[in-house]
């Protein structure tokens, strides 16, 4: 296992280091193995560079919650935590057992939780071991082109940002080559987003110890239920709540996920920054633990709050 839950649902233990994009993909096979009685496990798209993209669904109810992380390659905390994350829920669930106050087993009959745990992985593993991990020889040189040194690096194998490449009232072009929705991981996504029915989106991203709900575009209805539930994330997590004007850090920061999600479905959309806003990249796994406690609640809460 990558990481070990000890202390019956409270804690994990910490790696030296973070686990490869394959061993990732086979923890979350192995989860399906071990729990079939509330896990499916399904690819839904390919990297540029030719890897896989996993989801793990968690439950039996038909109205499901969603859950990214990992859609910038540098963030290399959340894929863990989710994966540590579904792993406690499916023991919970199979025990029958409370994880923060929730029924696990109650809520997983009513609703489902779909979580892509590595959207990006060629980003991942960029971040992780350079640039050679890229098999392809021209997005191997085009990536190298940024001038962006591989532990900062939050791009995917075609350099493209992609939370900044969902289609959106918010889209702006950043590279003559990309367009909305033009790279496969962000296509992965939206088809998730398009065939499960849904109830509430959250992305999670590291760093600021932040929740940012508010969305521009979205009438005044839409952001006061938002508002609602990331105060209740709040409660659970002891994050700040972002102010309205931080939605959007720069002229040219949108084209989200959450963006894309909201102005599809009308539900709520948030993104989670897990970590402080000091850490510097690369993310130590010393930041592991602190992080579990804080989110590993979150999805449940969510359900619960449904």
């Amino acid at each position: 296992m990558i990481l070990r839950l000890v202390g019956g649902n409270e804690m994990i233990t910490e790696p030296k280091k973070y686990p490869a994009y394959e061993e990732l993909y086979t923890e979350m096979e192995e989860l399906e193995r071990k729990y079939p009685e509330c896990v499916i496990t399904r690819v839904v798209g390919q990297s540029h560079d030719d890897r896989l993209i996993p989801m793990i669904r968690i439950g039996t109810g038909s109205e499901a919650l969603i859950c990214t992380a990992g859609i910038h390659g540098r963030e290399s905390v959340n894929p863990v935590l989710l994966l540590k994350i579904a792993e406690m829920y499916c023991k919970a669930y199979r025990y029958k057992e409370y994880v923060d106050g929730c029924s696990v087993y109650d809520l997983l009959n009513h609703y489902s939780i779909c979580i892509l745990p590595l959207v990006n992985p060629d980003g991942y593993e960029i971040a992780l071991h350079g640039f050679d991990v890229i098999h392809n020889p021209m997005l191997r040189q085009m990536c190298r082109m940024k001038g962006i040194p591989a532990k900062e690096w939050k791009l995917n194998a075609r350099a493209v940002d992609l939370n900044r490449n969902f289609p959106s009232k918010t889209y702006i072009q950043q590279q003559f080559y990309e367009y909305p929705a033009s790279e496969n991981e962000t296509q992965a996504v939206m088809r998730v987003f398009q065939e499960y029915p849904s109830l509430a989106y959250v992305d999670f991203h590291s760093r600021g110890k932040i929740i940012y709900y508010y969305r521009q575009t979205m009438p005044w209805r839409y952001n006061r239920q938002s508002h609602k539930l990331a105060k209740y994330i709040q409660k659970i997590s002891s994050y700040d709540l972002a102010k309205k004007e931080e939605e959007l850090s720069t002229a040219v920061s949108g084209g989200h996920s959450v963006h894309y999600y909201s102005e599809y479905t009308g539900n709520p959309a948030i993104t989670i920054e897990t970590v402080a806003d000091e850490a510097d990249f690369p993310l130590s796994t010393e930041h592991l633990s602190e992080a579990f406690d804080e989110i590993k609640g979150i999805p449940l809460g969510i359900l619960k709050m449904a």
